[in-house]
C-alpha cells in the first residue's frame, strides 16, 4: 500500500509531530510505502525522520505519482493532498480539541475518515458540519524505544516536570511541594530552554514525571510513576483505577477532578509507590502500543472506497488560505506569551521594589546618622590633642621608611 501522510511543519518537538513519525515509521514496519509530505521540514524532528529511515518529501514533485490513501496531520496538507490525489481517500487525524487547524476540510464527500485519539476530541468531531466515520483509536507509543531501564527509587528522588506549556506560578507549585522533600526537580520544555527530539532517556533518569498527553504515555512506558499536571489543568496519579478516565481526556487534567495545589501535590507525592512502574508500563503495552495502532490504520485504509465525486472547491486555494490564518494565528500565540513574559517579570520587579520599600523608608534616618558621624570625626580630628599626637608620630614613620 502506497500511504502518504502529511504534517505541515516537522520542525521543533511537539505532541503531533512525534505521534507523525511514530505512526509513519511503525507502517513502513508493515512493508507499506510510506512518504511523509511537509512544507517546513528543515527543523530537527524532520531530521529525526530522516535517521529513522522515512522519505520525506518537501515538494509535491518528491511524491509519489499515486497513492492508497493519504493521512494529514491538520488541514494545511489535507488540502494540498487531497487535489494531488483526487481518488485517494482522505483521512484526516484530528490531534487538538481547541485548534482550527485541526478541523478536517468541511466539503462535503472529500473526507472518507476521521481518526481520534482521544473521546473529548471524539465528542467534538462528531460536531462537525460535515458528516464522516469518526474512528476511536489511542495514542501510539514505541514500547521497544520507551522501555524502562532501572526500577524506581523509595523514597523518590527527581522528579521530572517534562513539557512545552507549564511555568509561572502553576511551575512555582511543584517547587513549593517538593521543598524539603528531599527530590530534585528537573524541568525540560520550551518554557525552560531546551527541549528534547527523544525523551526516553530523561524520563528514564527520574523516578515521578510530571505532564499531559504523550508525555504521560511515554512515561508509563518507561516504567515511570505519571502525574497530570500542567498549565491548563490536574488530575494526579495514573493508576490501574483512574486510567480509563484519564485516558479517555488524553491525560489533558480536564476531567473534573479538584484543582492541585501546593497542599494536595505534597499530600499526594506522600502516595507514591515504587510499583506504580510496572503498572503503568502494563497499561502502556496493552493499551499503547505503536505497533497495534499501525494495524488497525491499515486495517481502516484498506476498507475504505476510493473517493468518488470530488468538490469542484479550488482546494489548493483553500489550503493557501489556513495557512495564512495559521501564520497569522502563530504571531498572535506569539504576541500573547510574550505579554505574558512581560507581565510576571514586571510582578517580580513590583516584589523586589516591594522588598526595598522598608529600605528606602529608612534611608533618611541613616543619612542623618551618617552625616552625624562625619561631623564627630571632623570634631575629633580638629581637637588639638589629635594633631599633636599626629605631629609626633610623623618622625617615627620616616625612621620606618629609613629601615627598609
Amino acid at each position: 500500500m502506497e500511504i502518504v501522510l502529511g504534517m505541515y511543519r516537522l520542525r521543533d518537538p511537539g505532541g503531533t509531530e512525534q505521534y507523525t513519525l511514530v505512526a509513519a515509521e511503525h507502517l513502513q514496519k508493515l512493508g507499506h510505502d510510506v512518504t511523509v509530505f511537509t512544507e517546513e521540514g528543515g527543523g530537527p524532528m524532520a531530521e529525526l525522520g530522516r535517521r529513522r529511515g522515512l522519505r520525506l518529501a518537501e515538494r509535491e514533485e518528491e511524491l509519489p505519482g499515486a497513492a492508497d490513501v493519504v493521512y494529514p496531520q491538520e488541514t494545511i496538507t489535507a488540502y494540498r493532498l487531497a487535489a494531488r490525489y483526487p481518488q485517494a481517500p482522505l483521512v484526516v487525524n484530528v490531534h487538538a480539541f481547541d485548534y482550527d487547524l485541526s478541523v478536517p476540510p468541511q466539503l462535503l464527500g472529500l473526507v472518507s475518515a476521521v481518526i481520534v485519539n482521544h473521546d473529548r476530541v471524539d465528542r467534538r468531531a462528531r460536531a462537525f458540519a460535515v458528516d464522516a466515520e469518526v474512528v476511536r483509536l489511542r495514542q501510539p507509543v514505541d514500547v521497544a524505544r520507551f522501555e524502562p531501564r532501572g526500577s524506581l527509587r523509595e523514597p523518590p528522588r527527581r522528579l521530572l516536570a517534562l513539557g512545552n506549556y507549564l511555568n509561572g506560578d502553576r511551575a512555582r507549585v511543584i517547587d513549593d511541594a517538593c521543598a524539603g522533600l528531599g527530590i530534585e526537580v528537573v524541568r525540560v520544555g520550551a518554557q525552560h530552554g531546551g527541549t528534547v527530539l527523544e525523551a526516553d532517556t530523561v524520563l528514564n533518569d527520574a523516578d515521578i514525571v510530571v505532564g499531559k498527553a504523550r508525555v504521560i504515555v511515554e512515561a508509563m512506558a518507561c516504567g515511570r510513576a505519571a502525574y497530570v499536571f500542567d498549565t491548563f489543568g490536574s488530575d494526579g496519579w495514573v493508576t490501574p483505577e483512574s486510567y480509563a478516565r484519564l485516558e479517555a481526556d488524553n491525560f489533558s487534567g480536564q476531567t473534573g477532578s479538584p484543582p492541585v495545589d501546593v497542599e494536595r501535590l505534597r499530600s499526594d507525592l506522600a502516595l507514591y509507590r515504587p510499583d506504580m512502574g510496572a503498572a503503568n508500563r502494563e497499561l502502556a503495552v496493552v493499551h499503547h502500543s505503536a505497533n497495534k495502532h499501525a494495524v488497525e490504520l491499515v486495517e481502516l485504509f484498506e476498507r475504505l472506497a476510493p473517493r468518488g465525486a470530488q468538490p469542484t472547491a479550488p482546494l489548493r486555494e483553500l489550503g493557501r488560505l489556513v495557512r495564512v490564518q495559521w501564520g497569522i494565528e502563530e504571531r498572535a500565540q506569539t504576541a500573547a506569551a510574550e505579554a505574558r513574559r512581560v507581565r510576571e517579570e514586571n510582578e517580580q520587579l513590583r516584589r523586589h521594589l516591594r522588598e526595598l520599600e522598608p529600605v528606602a523608608a529608612s534611608a533618611p534616618e541613616l543619612e542623618r546618622s551618617a552625616r552625624e558621624a562625619h561631623e564627630a570625626v571632623c570634631d575629633l580630628l580638629a581637637q588639638r590633642r589629635v594633631r599633636f599626637g599626629f605631629a609626633l608620630a610623623r618622625p617615627l614613620d620616616f625612621l620606618r621608611r629609613l629601615r627598609r
